[in-house]
Formats: structure tokens, C-alpha cells, sequence
């Protein structure tokens, strides 16, 4: 990958046939397939010293982050070592907005476990200058050493995190505008699709790239985009999920219903 604004995979790009990497994993239930990702993600807790996440929102990890709520209490799983960094935040919401991811992450898991918060990071979506802030976000990760792991979900446009279909791959985090397919998709934590930010910040496709692991998560809603993932020929940014494939260990976890 090179530096710079964005890239794209050499040959831009057809996958080689023998270019298997990618794990693909149905589990029956959204409740195993939170389990199974929740097993995995405590896995990284206990062996690494400092684990590095990116941690993602909406509906899909909720019963993810509940698995490793309940982990924390029934087997003293720690947090505390853990480096947590949000994978997006919208435009012009802070850590107390009851809208925003910071916010979302704090309610559905710091809150109950005991990870230090001076180890959770968000981009300041209230910043001035919102590319700035999005290189400061990405240097901070990067002072870190980078990603452990990118857990991710999916849009049924093939978007993670808010890197939407485009031209190219986004290299680093960045201020970005999201599709009217992800405007509808999370209305419904709006009061209406127009009170839904039209811009955010977003770790960029490289940004998840450079993670040592990336574990996605989908739910039964999202069988379609995965069929198109798991058949997909051609890593294109117009797919960007389809970037996946070149990662050397991708896990995707399904769920039937």
C-alpha cells in the first residue's frame, strides 16, 4: 500500500485463486455469532500485554459487547490492559452526545468493565478541522503500534467502517461523507433521516489493513452483502469490503437468523 490520500491494490485487482485467506464462519443465531466474536476478541485480551482494538458500533456488536460484559463478570476477563479506539464518529458530536459512538460504546461496555478511560479514544467530531483531526487520530493509533485488532461490521453496501463505495481506498483515517444508503441505515437512531450527520470520521480502509486480525461481524439482515463478499472476484473500491480478501487473517462470522 502506498502513502498518501488513498490507494489502490496492485493490479487493481483480481483475486488470485489460491488466495484463500479469508475465513468464513456461519453460526445459527445472532447470539452464537456474538458469542463466537466476543470468545475471540477475549482471546486477544488474555494473551497480549497491550492489545490494540478497533471497536465498532450500531446494532450488530450490541450482543457482542453484552458476551464480553458477561465474560468480565462470571470470569474476571480484564480490560484494563486493552487500547479501545473507535472506528468512526460522526460530525459534530462529542463523547456526552447520546448520539454519538464514543457515547454508544461507553453504554453498552466501558460502563460495565473495568478498562482505563484514558485507553479509549473517538475522534473529536466536534473538531474545527476535521482532517487534522483525522491525522491526529490516525497518529495516535499509530503510536500505539497500530491495530491488534479491527472488529468491524458490515453495510449492505459493502462499507466498513464509513469508508463507502468509491474510487479508491482511503490509506489512513479521514473526514468522509456517507452514502445515502448509510443516511437511510442509521435513521433509525435519529428522530429522521435528516438529523443523521452527512459527514464523519472514519479510519481508513489502510487503517484496518495494517491490523494484525480483523474480525467482522453479520448479522442475518446482512446475508446478501456477505453472499456478494464471499463470491466476490475483483477487490474493487466500489465493494470496500471486498479489500478484505487481501488481509492474511480475516474472519468473517455470519449468522443465519
Amino acid at each position: 500500500m502506498q502513502a498518501g490520500h488513498g490507494f489502490q491494490p496492485k493490479d487493481f485487482c483480481h483475486r488470485d485463486k489460491g488466495q484463500e485467506n479469508m475465513r468464513f464462519i456461519s453460526k445459527a443465531s445472532e447470539k452464537e455469532m456474538s458469542l463466537l466474536a466476543a470468545q475471540m476478541l477475549a482471546a486477544v485480551l488474555k494473551e497480549k500485554q497491550r492489545p490494540v482494538f478497533a471497536m465498532p458500533t450500531g446494532g450488530t456488536p450490541v450482543g457482542t459487547y453484552k458476551a464480553l460484559v458477561k465474560l468480565y463478570q462470571e470470569q474476571n476477563l480484564d480490560f484494563s490492559k486493552g487500547i479501545f479506539f473507535n472506528v468512526d464518529e460522526y460530525e459534530g458530536l462529542g463523547r456526552e452526545n447520546p448520539q454519538g459512538y464514543y457515547y454508544f460504546l461507553h453504554e453498552h461496555l466501558y460502563q460495565y468493565v473495568n478498562v482505563a478511560p484514558k485507553h479509549t479514544f473517538a475522534p473529536d467530531g466536534k473538531a474545527g478541522d476535521l482532517e487534522q483531526e483525522a491525522a491526529e487520530y490516525e497518529a495516535k493509533i499509530d503510536s500505539f503500534g497500530g491495530l491488534d485488532v479491527a472488529f468491524l461490521g458490515i453495510g449492505r453496501n459493502g462499507h466498513i467502517g464509513f469508508n463507502e463505495p468509491a474510487d479508491f481506498f482511503r490509506y489512513a483515517s479521514s473526514s468522509v461523507t456517507l452514502s445515502e444508503d448509510t443516511l437511510r441505515a442509521n435513521a433509525r437512531f435519529f428522530s429522521d433521516q435528516k438529523a443523521v450527520p452527512r459527514r464523519a470520521i472514519s479510519m481508513g480502509a489502510g487503517t484496518i489493513m495494517r491490523a494484525k486480525s480483523i474480525i467482522l461481524i453479520a448479522g442475518s439482515d446482512k446475508k446478501d452483502v456477505i453472499k456478494r463478499l464471499k463470491s466476490c472476484k475483483d477487490i474493487n473500491p466500489q465493494f470496500p469490503a471486498s479489500v478484505l480478501w487481501l488481509h492474511p487473517d480475516a474472519t468473517i462470522i455470519s449468522a443465519e437468523k
